[in-house]
């Protein structure tokens, strides 16, 4: 994978709005055990494939001039943990967002999340961009999950491709999505026992 990959998929998730303003952040694992990662504090929507910032296999920059996404901590977790991914996708998308706030992981009872999404986790509240935001969401990548919801924060997927990273994710916020307005649906149907 190269940077002009990740300029597609950024394009992506941006069009999407499964990100905003300056928040999200996607890196690939390469071959030789280095990353390319998206830069700190820039718009995703707008990088160019001279913004990607390429890592050594230790993490460290290739190009000190060069900072890479503050989320560094969170990538380099979840490849620790699951050696067979190549991609990481970290976003804020709207319902996910509001779904985390529940203290759980949102049903996944439709067709497209009960055939196409893979386990997801829910994670409770760390500061972003820290060493215990990161362990934490290892122990579930660790655990199978290939999506972690991150209470007030956001979701974390991971994957093979970039595509597929792509569509957990999308697949997530769908699910969040249609969750939350069943609920809110819910709550002006009769109840049982209720008189009609």
């Amino acid at each position: 994978m190269t940077p002009d990959d990740i300029i597609v998929w950024c394009r992506r998730l941006w069009d999407r709005r499964l990100v905003m303003g300056t928040s999200g952040n996607v890196s690939v694992r390469l071959h030789d055990g280095g990353l390319l990662v998206t830069p700190s504090g820039r718009g995703l929507g707008y990088l160019e494939p001279r913004d990607i910032v390429r890592l050594d296999a230790n993490g460290t920059r290739c190009d000190p001039a060069q900072r890479p996404t503050s989320e560094l901590p969170l990538h380099l977790a979840a490849y620790r943990v699951r050696p067979d991914i190549t991609c990481v996708v970290h976003t804020h998308p709207t319902m996910s967002v509001v779904w985390s706030k529940s203290g759980s992981v949102f049903p996944r009872d439709t067709i497209g999340a009960s055939e196409s999404l893979g386990k997801c986790a829910w994670t409770p509240y760390r500061k972003n961009g820290t060493t215990e935001l990161a362990d934490l969401c290892a122990l579930e990548f660790e655990r199978g999950a290939d999506v972690v919801i991150m209470e007030r924060h956001g979701l974390t997927a991971v994957g093979h491709s970039l595509e597929e990273a792509f569509m957990q994710t999308e697949l997530a916020d769908e699910a969040a999505r249609i969750a939350y307005f069943s609920e809110q649906g819910n709550a002006f149907l009769p109840q049982k026992g209720d008189q009609l």
